[in-house]
């Protein structure tokens, strides 16, 4: 048990540390037909977007309450987005500590700011321990869409509906706020 605590310890880290080192921008000037792309870019000095969220989590006749945070890391190529969170859930005798390697899709083409439209996937560490019995880590697979609006104040509020495929909950209702 404390093997697979440290070993998602160290994945989460080096998710953060990859995530930190791509989203780093260069001080290239930006072409007055490029601004578009250009709005969630990053310059330097500029923080990386961290937000909350929680929620409702739903897995083989288990419900839970989740809690967690996530950062956007930024485009991966144009409207593509890597956002890697984590989340706790509680309820029913159940711990479940899952950590999310979002790639988003921003369907820009259906909205416009300040609202945002996404869809995408998502590769996850799960960590169940329940009261009774062993622990167990799976790598889960689960799709995902939501919708997102930024506020005038910059922050950003979200809602997402993400479905497992593979090893992870079956359903997951998400709230979130970015905070900077």
């Amino acid at each position: 048990m404390k093997t697979s605590s440290r070993t998602m310890l160290a994945v989460w880290l080096l998710i953060l540390l990859a995530g930190t080192a791509a989203a780093q921008t260069d001080d290239t000037p930006v072409q007055a037909d490029q601004t578009a792309t250009a709005t969630s870019s990053r310059g330097p000095g500029q923080s990386l977007p961290f937000g909350v969220r929680a929620g409702y989590t739903s897995w083989n006749g288990i419900d839970q309450f989740h809690f967690g945070g996530h950062v956007n890391l930024g485009e991966l190529f144009p409207n593509v987005e890597f956002t890697p969170g984590f989340e706790l859930g509680l309820g029913n005798d159940l711990t479940l500590l899952t950590i999310n390697g979002d790639v988003t899709y921003n369907f820009t083409e259906l909205v416009e700011r300040p609202w945002k439209f996404y869809a995408g996937g998502s590769l996850s560490l799960n960590y169940l321990n329940p009261k009774v019995g062993g622990s167990d880590t799976d790598l889960g697979l689960s799709a995902l869409v939501g919708g997102a609006k930024q506020f005038t104040n910059g922050h950003e509020g979200l809602a997402e509906i993400r479905i497992g495929i593979l090893d992870s909950p079956d359903f997951k209702l998400t709230f979130g706020y970015t905070l900077f």
